[in-house]
């Protein structure tokens, strides 16, 4: 048995004490410095990612909020413009008061209703019908021919365009400020309202009744948010007066109440996961719509509760930021935990606030740190033996051709020879020159299995990333083409037809009575027809470049390139009856089963047309085929 030199083991072991220690504080220094940078690098890379992607489907939701009241002002300003020109006809006063005759009859403490069997659908003598229409007038003004007409027309106008919207909107009213108040909608008023007793009806007690007819502004105004019991709902009321008189009085009130449910199940789910909103009037106080954690409170108070009012100090850098916000416009505001998205609902004056927790983002950065440290220690810990090396002085000669292949091994990608290092020596430098040999070799599998690895994880990241694009392109509940895909598509084939001058289709699809088909139902039901909607619409895709896509709720399009208007009609017609002829029962429906009704546009692409002009044609032929009594397709008429 050879013994070791003591001397030489006890100066081995104190080179590689000092050795060690030199190395473990560059290791330190070094990977404290490295993570520090990676810690900064990626929160900074990360929160701007964040803020991108928040901004981005803030704006998309502001837009989309904005839709339903955009319709509801235009709706009210046509009221208005056509009461105002109605009234103004030659002999229209007269023949007004004559319907007022028909339509009402006066009760015995004075005040006016519609007579029966009129909201019920009983035909007047000359033929007109008002199912769902009813209306009550208070004693305390008599009213003249003036009031008579004006109330009338309020009656008539309420029945047109409550009527036409039906589905779309709760009911629609305009009031007179004589407390006349029609309206079109499920329930007759005057089968709930009096004018005696503890629940007499005081009209100048309503908000929209109160703020409407207390301006001589003709601004729309929304209510403050209210529980309605009857529907076990949160509802405001949208009101527009008209343009006051010289006097400063208002002659009508176009009125609209709005169920607030769907919006604030919208806003509860927003586009980035992990996210949450809020949604609250821009009056200063912040006065709540909607908040995950304190609906209770908001219900408890009425609708009266506010940022202010609950003291919820970490979002008042939202209060003080809303009087500067544009509609529809989001902007970022940090607080010390939430990184906020909010804007503007346009034609409301309602603010939405969109908020990623920042906790969400320490995982990725700490997993990227992570990262960065270890792959750090890794290459560091071979400084150890480089150091360990060069320590070494008194073996320079043997040395110099390690520290060269030390070199070779830092830079170079092929593994080293043997033979060029003095691994046949068999004294401690044999050693050190072996043991650094396995170590190459080790490091050099490390190193290919890392590539490797590298290699295997770009391409799972490719994989996500093309699934990542595909989910945001696919409608989740109906599982075609989503909103988002639709807009894409419709613009890069409009760009691609005007090199071939192609004739483009457009049909704009909804699902006749849908909302009574959930009601009936049931919502569960309501998505299974859905899903078979739009996979019969799917079976009518011919080419490629073609699209089925949800437009949005009970809403779905289908653009194609066609070879003339005819087929495109043809194409249509095919798809209307193929909805109808699934089958699928609809108790609620006059067909008894579900069908469609669709709107059809077709123009030929050229540079002075524009996909947008496509959509709204689309949209005004749909509008028609409702009109028209549904199940049918309607082509819009192009000039």
């Amino acid at each position: 048995m050879v013994r070791e030199n003591p001397k030489v083991v006890s100066h081995k072991h104190s080179l590689t004490t000092r050795a060690l220690r030199l190395a473990i504080l560059r290791i330190g220094l070094v990977s404290l410095s490295a993570g520090a940078i990676s810690y900064y690098v990626n929160s900074t890379s990360i929160e701007r990612e964040v803020t991108g992607q928040l901004l981005l489907s803030t704006e998309q939701s502001l837009q989309r909020e904005s839709l339903p009241f955009q319709e509801i002002k235009d709706l009210q300003q046509n009221f208005l413009k056509e009461f105002k020109e109605t009234l103004a006809h030659p002999g229209m006063q007269a023949t007004l008061v004559h319907d007022f005759q028909q339509i009402f009859y006066r009760h015995e403490d004075g005040s006016y209703t519609q007579r029966p069997q009129l909201f019920e659908g009983q035909p007047l003598a000359d033929g007109r019908r008002f199912a769902g229409m009813s209306a009550t007038y208070a004693p305390d003004i008599a009213p003249n021919d003036d009031i008579r007409a004006r109330f009338t027309l309020s009656y008539l106008l309420s029945h047109k365009y409550g009527s036409s919207t039906r589905g779309r909107l709760f009911n629609f009213y305009g009031v007179v400020p004589e407390k006349g108040f029609p309206v079109y909608q499920d329930a007759d008023i005057a089968k709930v309202f009096g004018y005696s007793g503890s629940d007499a009806l005081k009209l100048e007690t309503y908000e929209f009744y109160e703020r409407g007819f207390g301006t001589p502004a003709s601004d729309s105004l929304f209510t403050r948010m209210y529980w309605d019991f009857s529907n076990n709902a949160w509802m405001t009321t949208i009101a527009t007066p008209d343009v006051a008189d010289a006097s400063g009085k208002h002659h009508i009130l176009a009125c609209v109440d709005v169920l607030l449910d769907e919006l604030m199940k919208r806003t509860a789910k927003p586009a980035m996961q992990g996210a949450y909103s809020t949604l609250f009037i821009a009056d200063g106080e912040g006065t709540l719509i909607y908040h995950p954690a304190v609906m209770e409170h908001v219900k408890s108070s009425a609708g009266n509760a506010s940022i202010r009012s609950l003291k919820m100090t970490q979002y008042y850098p939202l209060l003080e930021a809303a009087p500067a916000l544009a509609p529809g416009q989001a902007r970022i505001i940090q607080t010390h935990e939430d990184i906020v998205a909010m804007g503007l609902i346009p034609d409301t004056p309602w603010v939405l606030a969109v908020h990623y927790p920042r906790k969400f983002m320490i995982p990725a950065i700490f997993d990227n740190l992570l990262i960065v440290v270890v792959l750090g220690l890794l290459t560091l810990l071979v400084e150890i033996f480089i150091l360990r090396s060069i320590l070494q002085k008194q073996v320079a000669a043997p040395l110099f051709r390690l520290i060269q292949a030390t070199r070779l091994l830092g830079v170079g990608k092929e593994r080293l020879p043997p033979q060029q290092l003095p691994t046949q020596s068999c004294d401690e430098i044999g050693e050190l020159a072996r043991a650094f040999t396995k170590m190459a070799e080790r490091v050099q599998d490390a190193h290919d299995h890392l590539e490797l690895k590298v290699k295997d994880r770009t391409a799972e990241l490719e994989k996500a990333n093309q699934q990542l694009y595909k989910l945001s392109t696919i409608d989740g509940l109906t599982g075609i083409a989503n909103r988002r895909h639709f807009d894409e598509t419709l613009v890069s084939e409009w760009r691609r037809g005007l090199q071939a001058s192609t004739v483009f289709s457009l049909m704009l699809i909804d699902v006749d009575y849908f909302k009574k088909y959930n009601d009936h139902y049931g919502h569960q039901a309501g998505d299974d027809c859905l899903r078979s909607v739009a996979q019969a619409l799917k079976a009518h895709v011919q080419r490629v470049g073609d699209l089925a896509a949800r437009y949005g709720g009970e809403e779905f399009v289908l653009i194609t390139t066609i070879a003339s208007f005819d087929k495109a009609m043809e194409h249509a017609q095919m798809v209307c009856r193929a909805i109808e002829t699934m089958a699928l029962p609809h108790a609620m429906s006059p067909f008894g089963v579900v069908t469609v009704s669709i709107g059809l546009a077709v123009m030929g692409i050229t540079k002075e047309g524009a996909a947008d002009d496509l959509l709204r044609h689309a949209d005004q032929a749909l509008y028609s085929a409702k009109a028209r009594g549904r199940n049918q397709v309607v082509l819009a008429d192009i000039q």
